[in-house]
């Protein structure tokens, strides 16, 4: 399911930590609509894969310092999630939360308008997917206490891309998508351009472009609605079909 909604602000300063911010608004309407769906997604099994992405659309921003600067006051939160639940408990916590104001750092957010946006269906067995929310590569080392972010410019990069790839596939689907993967193909265009995106306080190396991708019509669908790449429920690697 997908989603446009328009969030509204006090001011015209918004952090450049932006997806944190977003994650505080999908707490809040997601504790005040369910408790039990909030705790296990966030509490309960706070390492829990989530199948779900967004992006924002900031219009005509200006990057400062520390914040953005937003004069029309709005943003476009856009979500995409694979799982129906999710994407009806998004709809439903935020529909309840409409009009609220939700406090963020040194601002303060309204939901204004909600909709649904229709999804493209697949017919083919390759898609080129482009990039809405920059895609990033994570890599955990021994005891995860070691994380380094790579570069789909490099060969490394695409490496680690594919092996995270398969495992969230295996954990969407179970080991029956083995077979398919061993045939699935990704090609990254030459294009990709790398960014660097504050998150959480650190600036991690992501990548934009476009993405082809020949598979299973299954799994296709599932990269397009659920992202690619690693930190998709913290507002990475949302994608759209060109």
């Amino acid at each position: 399911m997908r989603f446009s909604t328009e969030l509204l602000l006090d001011n015209e300063l918004l952090p450049k930590d932006k997806n944190r911010i977003i994650i505080s608004v999908l707490k809040t309407c997601f504790s005040s609509y369910n408790k039990d769906y909030f705790e296990n997604l966030y509490e309960i099994n706070p390492n829990l894969t989530k199948d779900f992405t967004f992006s924002l659309y900031l219009g005509q921003c200006k990057f400062l310092r520390e914040d953005i600067l937003i004069p029309e006051k709005k943003i476009i939160l856009n979500f995409s999630a694979f799982n129906i639940e999710d994407g009806i408990m998004f709809y439903n916590s935020f529909l309840s939360n409409k009009s609220k104001q939700i406090h963020i750092k040194n601002n303060v957010l309204t939901i204004n308008k909600i909709n649904l946006i229709k999804e493209k269906l697949i017919y083919n067995d390759t898609v080129i997917l482009k990039t809405l929310s920059p895609i990033v590569v994570r890599e955990h080392c021994g005891d995860n206490q070691k994380t380094w972010y790579h570069s789909l410019r490099s060969e490394e990069g695409q490496v680690i891309f594919r092996q995270n790839l398969e495992y969230q596939l295996k954990d969407a689907f179970g080991e029956r998508v083995q077979y398919d993967c061993e045939g699935l193909k990704v090609e990254f265009s030459d294009s990709l351009k790398e960014v660097k995106v504050k998150n959480y306080g650190i600036e991690v190396l992501s990548n934009i472009g476009k993405v082809k991708v020949t598979g299973q019509t299954y799994i296709l669908d599932y990269l397009y609605k659920a992202g690619i790449g690693s930190k998709r429920g913290s507002g990475f690697g949302m994608v759209d079909i060109v």
